[in-house]
């Protein structure tokens, strides 16, 4: 084309500018165009999407603002490709010369720009701006609806989705499967199941084919309010299921404390050859970690093998860090964690959590120090971790430069948690005295569990002579709990002080105090 002159023809070039375009080589195809006159906008076009299409949203900008500069002409699309540009940079200011430039040009009317621009402004978190194209527009389509439906309620604006979803009723626009998936979503943040059973009931009147997303949505909107028989009723009658309403099955079950039925459904996916994918297997990890037997664990940690998950993703090594460590398994946590190739600070954060759970404070505090060899510095959720870790372990000065090193190395303010780790750490230590005023000259109000805490440590320890002082700021905060009362009797039972424990119960018989919730205790058996 170069030597018979056909590159400078207008048509011709156009088709091989586009060829280009189309096949991920987009800067060549500018590089043409930038030398041929004549060109129309729909080949200017195929290079602003090509770019797009590249995930290069700067070069999208460029070759538009190159357009506008020539003065040459662009249409809808030119328009559209530039407000998805904006939007995947996140770009607002130039998302706002852009409905500028619409609005000037009289685009504003073309019902693919002003749903693009809510989207756009939707993707800026201004929903003022989103609101307010959309008031602007007075002729809605049902997708123009969705888009606003849809912004809100991916930004956990769940009541605004539903307040929209009324006016769009109002309008006589009837929903599809789109807004009935959002408005779903909507329902399940605010566990709102009556109002997500009239859209069920909706969805099962006026559409006809009903598509796996609805039932996806559906699942996780029962699922999420705690109505589990209703969510496998679902599950059972769908026509189709893919590998997410496997996941949204189990992890349902999970979250309402219904691990074995979570499990029973994993081993039924496997059976059934359904393929997992990554949120599965984390969901399927969550959920050993909350049984803790240490048999399920190298059963989901061959399964994680098996299904080829074993590789070096940081989210997936971190559950499993956390899966094995609660399992009981803190070798194969450790083995894990020193194979990672790359680690972020939840990662040393967990593997220390895991180490002070099995008492191992003083690997948790040569890990801590590895860590700051490699250049993390530790947040107030990590200090946690490594009080917790001095607690468990009696590593009573460790534990105090810990806290120190939090205040003065690291500028950090301690928070509730990091008190009631001290006061843990002396407790355990015996040093209940010390303890009681530490919480006295505590900076921030203490709560009930960290009085709570000083008044078993009494009851373990025989000491009677703070028992008062630490029932009365207890009855302070929460007088008509039996659990105080019974705390305070049980330290002196403990200490033979039968007298007191008398007047204890007969002023609970007397208020009308008693135990209602009964402890238990679990016991796995082989």
């Amino acid at each position: 084309m170069i030597s018979t002159g056909l590159i400078h023809n207008p048509p011709a070039s156009s088709k091989l500018i586009a060829s280009f375009a189309t096949s991920k080589t987009t800067c060549v195809a500018r590089l043409i165009a930038e030398r041929i006159n004549g060109l129309d906008t729909y080949t200017w076009n195929t290079i602003i999407k090509g770019y797009l299409e590249e995930k290069n949203p700067v070069e999208t900008i460029l070759v538009y603002a190159h357009v506008r500069k020539m003065e040459w002409s662009v249409d809808s699309y030119t328009l559209l490709y530039a407000i998805k540009a904006c939007g995947l940079m996140s770009w607002s200011f130039g998302g706002g010369q852009i409905h500028g430039q619409i609005m000037k040009m009289g685009f504003d009317i073309e019902m693919i720009i002003v749903t693009s621009l809510v989207n756009m402004y939707g993707l800026f978190d201004d929903m003022d701006s989103a609101q307010r194209v959309f008031d602007e527009t007075t002729e809605r389509d049902v997708v123009l609806w969705n888009a606003l439906v849809t912004m809100y309620a991916q930004r956990s604006y769940a009541e605004k989705a539903l307040l929209v979803l009324r006016y769009m009723v109002k309008e006589n626009v009837r929903m599809n499967v789109v807004t009935a998936v959002s408005v779903l979503s909507a329902c399940s943040c605010l566990r709102a199941l009556r109002e997500g059973k009239q859209i069920h009931s909706y969805v099962l009147k006026n559409i006809f084919n009903i598509d796996v997303f609805v039932y996806n949505a559906l699942l996780h909107l029962y699922s999420k309010c705690g109505s589990l028989d209703s969510a496998h009723k679902l599950f059972r009658r769908m026509p189709v299921r893919n590998v997410v309403s496997w996941t949204t099955m189990m992890n349902g079950c999970s979250d309402n404390n219904r691990p074995g039925k979570a499990l029973g459904l994993l081993k039924e996916m496997d059976s059934v050859n359904v393929q997992p994918d990554e949120v599965t297997i984390l969901g399927v990890i969550s959920m050993c970690a909350k049984l803790g037997t240490f048999e399920l664990g190298e059963w989901i940690d061959n399964y994680v093998k098996k299904n080829g998950f074993e590789g070096n993703d940081i989210c997936m090594s971190n559950a499993l860090i956390n899966m094995h460590a609660k399992c009981g398994n803190i070798k194969k946590a450790c083995q894990v964690f020193d194979q990672m190739e790359e680690k972020t600070l939840l990662s040393w954060s967990t593997m220390i959590q895991g180490l002070a759970m099995h008492g191992h404070g003083v690997a948790a505090l040569i890990r801590f120090c590895q860590m700051q060899r490699e250049g993390f510095r530790p947040d107030e959720i990590f200090f946690i971790s490594l009080l917790a870790a001095c607690s468990h372990s009696g590593l009573i000065d460790e534990g105090r430069k810990c806290f120190r090193s939090m205040i003065e190395d690291y500028d950090m303010t301690p928070g509730l948690m990091h008190y009631g780790c001290m006061v843990d750490l002396l407790c355990r230590a015996g040093l209940v005295g010390e303890a009681f005023h530490f919480v006295e000259d505590m900076p921030i109000t203490p709560d009930v569990i960290m009085w709570r805490m000083l008044l078993g440590a009494c009851k373990d320890q025989g000491n009677t002579s703070l028992t008062s002082k630490i029932v009365n700021r207890l009855l302070e905060l929460d007088p008509y709990d039996s659990g105080n009362c019974v705390l305070q009797s049980n330290v002196y039972a403990n200490a033979g002080d039968w007298d007191n424990v008398k007047d204890v119960r007969t002023e609970m018989r007397i208020k009308g105090v008693s135990k209602q919730d009964p402890g238990c205790s679990l016991i796995q058996m082989n």
